[in-house]
């Protein structure tokens, strides 16, 4: 590929993760789903995760929490820097694009390590926040005999006659690939910068003139 359609690719390959990212916004990240003999197939109670905010059966699970202690927070700290960062990385990623060989590979780099320690401290604090849900609970609650619970960032847990589930959505994989796609990019500058450096130089009159003295 010449040196023109590596740099064409690379500002396409950033632009389109630049539209994953802020695509991402609109639509969850991750998904909860609680089902019980009284909340079973449809009925059952759901709870999806944006970026910016909470949905679904909020109010219903509030409810139900009260009887076995739980409390679970309307504002979560990351809604409110997850949206800038990732804006702040689809801007960045299409900057990035645009600059020297070089700096390119490097910022792109740079650009996709900081969002993916921006999801993962994201995801680590969300853990820690369901720890607590499930440690720090009323004494005072009607149900007594459950234990101590975490639900689960993955998989499925049971707590009392509920079988809860949770996993990532499809904001998830959009990012994800929006990630992958500012480190394709910063691969191929990487490529593009090493064949520019292996590239033989054209030999100049003077060359030419001091190659035939020579001879």
């Amino acid at each position: 590929m010449s040196k023109t359609g590596n740099t064409w690719f690379i500002i396409a390959a950033a632009t389109v993760a630049a539209g994953l990212l802020v695509a991402s916004l609109g639509i969850p990240v991750w998904h909860l789903k609680m089902e019980s003999p009284q909340y079973q197939g449809p009925e059952a109670l759901r709870v999806r995760v944006y970026p910016g905010s909470l949905a679904g059966d909020l109010r219903e699970i509030q409810v139900l929490n009260h009887y076995i202690g739980v409390h679970i927070p309307e504002h979560l700290p990351q809604l409110r820097w997850l949206p800038i960062a990732l804006c702040g990385a689809a801007a960045l990623g299409l900057v990035a694009a645009a600059l020297p060989a070089r700096a390119r590979r490097r910022s792109l780099f740079c650009v996709a390590l900081l969002l993916s320690l921006a999801m993962a401290a994201s995801a680590g604090l969300a853990q820690w926040q369901m720890h607590q849900i499930g440690h720090q609970r009323d004494p005072h609650t009607v149900l007594k005999g459950i234990k101590d619970f975490t639900p689960p960032l993955l998989g499925r847990v049971k707590v009392a006659n509920f079988e809860i589930s949770a996993g990532l959505d499809i904001g998830a994989l959009l990012i994800g690939a929006g990630i992958a796609l500012q480190v394709g990019a910063g691969v191929l500058s990487r490529r593009s910068e090493v064949q520019k450096r292996l590239r033989p130089v054209p030999p100049t009159p003077a060359r030419i003139v001091e190659h035939s003295l020579v001879a």
